[in-house]
């Protein structure tokens, strides 16, 4: 590429990232195009015509691939390092095969193609540094917007229906807004180390967080929250001398043994301080029906995405049990064995683990919190993916930086610390 270009690149790629990164993030529009309609005021948000809303994800589909053709030499690279996402992208492509809605399945599987071509771009693109600069600058302005909503736009940014009051900013539901509160302050958290100019922005940032966190009455994001900046700083123990790096470790171990059979023992109390129930709000009675059409087709599943279909379908079974319209399992592990089975799920437990192992060596020969970012983001997929969904969705976050996580960590981490400004600019992976 000539020098023009490629100077060209650098405004534009970084400026196309954080507005998509917003866009998978939030997915803002369907918000907009249906009036901001919420759950439970009797109007399906389905009803509504997202045609735009999907050009849009169309638009990032093909300005990705056009990047990752301009450094492909680059991308089959990282690519032949980690082949467990091509696995799981052509496990699900496969599932067309056997799909109790093969058209479902098929235009679905076009999606998870243009997401993971977009995933491939941010970790072939960009070191873990730059990718959480770019991170930070996208949910600086979610929360921004979120806050602009509720205050000047209420009939979008706060619900109505049942959670009726609650703060849902920019997203379709309070719920969605709390997953990316508890993700977008640990990043800030992060962040100031990062930042070696404007430290006061990401504390800013922590700030906001746990305001809106507050007023989105999302218990569950609260204690996620509580949960990643907590190991944010339990993981520094990694880096420790290994006299004292495995008493360390035991001692974290032990202490949050003890914390999990204290809430076991007063889960009841605890949630009821919050209004909710020990059952996760009916989750847990949903997962057993899940786990009964599970077992009707265990090893393969129902097709990428295509057992969700309210009465029409397998899905009928859960929606008349549960007596409501049921979207999605409420867990992402349940959601992508329905989608791939256990052949999927095996794949991604596999890849994870190599991810895990990959972010521990991270954790432990990097300098500064963005070494630690590999681990933290894992343990945030499993956190938010325990009572929500989303490990492998289309057009979702949590397979953008997951695949790009999987490329990155391909690389040795970076035991060098940036102590100047220049250090602040987007720079491509050498």
């Amino acid at each position: 590429m000539s020098s023009k270009i490629d100077k060209l690149l650098r405004i534009i790629e970084p400026t196309f990232t954080v507005l998509a990164l917003i866009q998978y993030s939030a997915d803002w529009m369907p918000l907009i195009l249906s009036g901001g309609v919420s759950e439970g005021d009797g109007v399906d948000i389905n009803s509504f015509n997202f045609t735009l809303n999907v050009l849009t994800y169309l638009l990032t589909y093909m300005i990705s691939g056009f990047l990752l053709l301009l450094r492909w030499k680059k991308v089959i690279y990282f690519v032949s390092k980690d082949r467990i996402i091509l696995l799981l992208l052509g496990i699900a492509i496969a599932s067309f095969l056997w799909s109790v809605s093969p058209g479902r399945t098929l235009k679905s599987c076009i999606g998870l193609i243009g997401t993971t071509f977009f995933g491939l771009y941010i970790g072939t693109r960009y070191s873990i540094r730059d990718q959480i600069k770019l991170l930070g600058a996208a949910y600086g302005l979610i929360v921004v917007f979120s806050i602009l909503f509720a205050v000047g736009l209420p009939r979008y940014g706060i619900m109505g229906g049942v959670h009726a009051g609650a703060w849902r900013g920019i997203f379709t539901h309070k719920n969605f807004l709390g997953r990316a509160l508890a993700f977008s302050g640990v990043l800030f958290a992060v962040l100031t180390d990062i930042n070696t100019q404007k430290k006061w922005l990401p504390w800013l940032g922590i700030v906001a967080v746990m305001g809106l966190l507050v007023l989105a009455k999302s218990t569950t994001s609260i204690i996620n929250f509580v949960v990643l900046i907590s190991s944010l700083y339990a993981y520094r123990v990694l880096r420790l001398r290994y006299f004292l790096m495995v008493p360390g470790f035991f001692a974290i171990v032990a202490v949050s043994g003890i914390v999990v059979d204290w809430y076991t023992q007063n889960a009841a109390a605890i949630l009821g301080s919050f209004g909710k129930d020990p059952s996760l709000t009916g989750r847990t009675d949903l997962w057993a029906w899940v786990g009964e059409m599970i077992d009707k087709r265990p090893i393969l599943g129902y097709g990428y995405t295509a057992f969700w279909n309210g009465l029409d379908g397998p899905s009928a079974y859960v929606v008349r049990a549960a007596r409501w319209p049921v979207p999605y399992s409420h867990n992402g592990l349940l959601d992508l064995w329905l989608d791939i089975g256990l052949l999927g799920v095996c794949a991604y437990i596999f890849g994870f683990g190599l991810n895990l192992l990959r972010a521990l060596w991270w954790a432990r020969f990097s300098v500064g919190f963005d070494g630690l970012w590999p681990l933290v983001y894992l343990t945030y997929t499993v956190l938010s993916n325990l009572t929500e969904g989303g490990i492998m969705a289309q057009n979702g976050i949590f397979w953008v930086l997951y695949t790009a996580l999987s490329i990155s960590l391909v690389l040795p981490p970076d035991t060098s610390k940036p102590v100047s400004s220049s250090s602040d600019s987007i720079a491509p992976l050498s």
